[in-house]
């Protein structure tokens, strides 16, 4: 069984500098802010944050007030059993529906649960798919 919706993602640009993991997931946690997936890069002298979170808008103010760009992003979601080959599945779902992703990432609690993150060329119809 799983669980497919559509929900907001944000990427956040911040300083390149030690330490910035901790102060944006500190930032999070003061907020209040559960992180369920996420996804972090540098390039140059900029770090790139993608957070899912069980509260965007709170999480966006709080990453703001820190002068941070944030943008945000709508991706397709899928809660599914912590299992090998579960990603490879959705995979080719998506491709044997000419749907391109752009990007995808996961997050296990290691409770049994994973939730993969999906940035595709037509998330609507990702989620239709998926669904």
């Amino acid at each position: 069984m799983h669980a497919v919706k559509e929900d907001t993602e944000l990427h956040v640009v911040v300083p390149n500098d030690p330490g910035i993991l901790g102060r944006v997931l500190g930032t999070m946690a003061n907020a209040g802010v559960n992180v369920k997936a996420m996804c972090v890069s540098s390039e140059g002298d900029r770090g790139h944050f993608l957070l899912v979170t069980d509260n965007y808008r709170k999480a966006q103010t709080a990453l703001k007030s820190l002068r941070y760009k944030v943008m945000l992003n709508k991706v397709v979601t899928v809660a599914v059993t912590d299992r090998i080959g579960a990603g490879a599945e959705f995979g080719a779902l998506l491709g044997n529906a000419v749907i391109n992703i752009l990007y995808a990432y996961g997050s296990s609690g290691g409770a049994g649960q994973s939730l993969l993150v999906f940035h595709t060329n037509n998330n609507k119809r990702a989620l239709e798919t998926l669904r």
